[in-house]
């Protein structure tokens, strides 16, 4: 089970969801100065897990290209590996997430079909 202690749940297409937002260590696409000389690195990342964990996303919401990383051991309907994939979203994140932003997520994850995969490179560093 997945943890869901201050996090948002979501029913999309009959599966429980949590999804939160949470900033990450570090930043490859904003700096922002944190006392004078030090820097801290920060980005946003919006989380979404299904309750039995096959589906694991996590979304960069200020990359410049918007993408997700699955995590998961599925991503439209295929079998995966576990490991890191990235894809490149169809859509753009708006500037507040919305539990209707969330669904669109899931639902393209889900039941979507030809996700331009990307490897790791400049543009896609998380």
């Amino acid at each position: 089970m997945v943890r869901t202690k201050g996090r948002r749940k979501i029913d999309v297409q009959g599966r429980r969801y949590v999804w939160y937002v949470l900033a990450g260590d570090r930043d490859y696409w904003m700096r922002v100065e944190n006392g004078g000389s030090d820097w801290a690195w920060e980005t946003p990342f919006l989380h979404i897990i299904s309750e039995d964990k096959r589906l694991i996303l996590t979304i960069p919401l200020n990359a410049p290209t918007p993408y997700a990383v699955s995590k998961g051991r599925e991503f439209q309907g295929k079998q995966t590996s576990g490991c890191w994939e990235r894809y490149v979203l169809p859509f753009d994140i708006p500037e507040s997430i919305t539990p209707r932003f969330v669904a669109e997520v899931i639902e393209w994850t889900v039941s979507g079909n030809g996700a331009v995969k990307k490897e790791y490179s400049a543009e896609f560093r998380f």
